[in-house]
């Protein structure tokens, strides 16, 4: 939604998720076991995070009745930045599932993998419907959203997940979970 008038609202939205995802990229750094589940992991989000900063940054063309009144057309900048959406989700469906291996929670991960995956798969077909004709108005949007919300719900749980952890490991030795030495290096 960032061609409206308030896209700009939309655009600050993208640019800050992608911000907020370099840091936590960094912070799996510090909080995840190094492993190389764990390195892919965080090279993983901080591509969610490229992705994000990508379409904040290149606008999407006009279509599918957006704006109201102005015609679809089809830009190699609307291309790039569907390029940088297809990078965002397929990053974020890897990374969903390496996150849940990284904590101990393979079969959770993947299942939001599989989530991600469907919802994704459903916003493509109907997407197309509606570009061509066949099914105009479909709420392929929704389907974005459903994808985008599930992989950023699981990232947050991931991290509250790790918090958990370094807040007993901490409390255990007496020490602020920023500063118990559980760390990658």
């Amino acid at each position: 939604m960032s061609l409206g008038a308030y896209g700009w609202v939309g655009v600050i939205n993208l640019a800050s998720c992608g911000g907020w995802l370099v840091a936590y990229a960094l912070g799996l750094l510090i909080w995840l076991p190094p492993s190389r589940s764990a390195r892919w992991a965080v090279r993983l989000t901080l591509l969610c995070a490229v992705g994000f900063l990508v379409i904040a940054a290149v606008p999407i063309d006009p279509g599918l009745g957006y704006p109201p009144g102005v015609p679809a057309v089809h830009t190699a900048v609307g291309y790039l930045h569907q390029v940088g959406a297809i990078g965002l989700f397929a990053a974020g469906l890897l990374a969903s599932a390496l996150l849940g291996r990284c904590v101990g929670a393979m079969r959770a991960g993947l299942i939001v993998a599989g989530v991600m995956a469907v919802s994704f798969a459903v916003a493509c077909v109907l997407v197309t419907l509606s570009v061509t004709g066949v099914l105009e108005g479909t709420p392929s949007g929704l389907f974005e959203r459903v994808t985008l919300s599930t992989g950023l719900g699981w990232i947050g749980l991931v991290g509250l997940r790790l918090w958990s952890r370094r807040a007993k490991i901490a409390k255990c030795s007496g020490s602020s979970p920023v500063s118990s030495g559980y760390s990658s290096s």
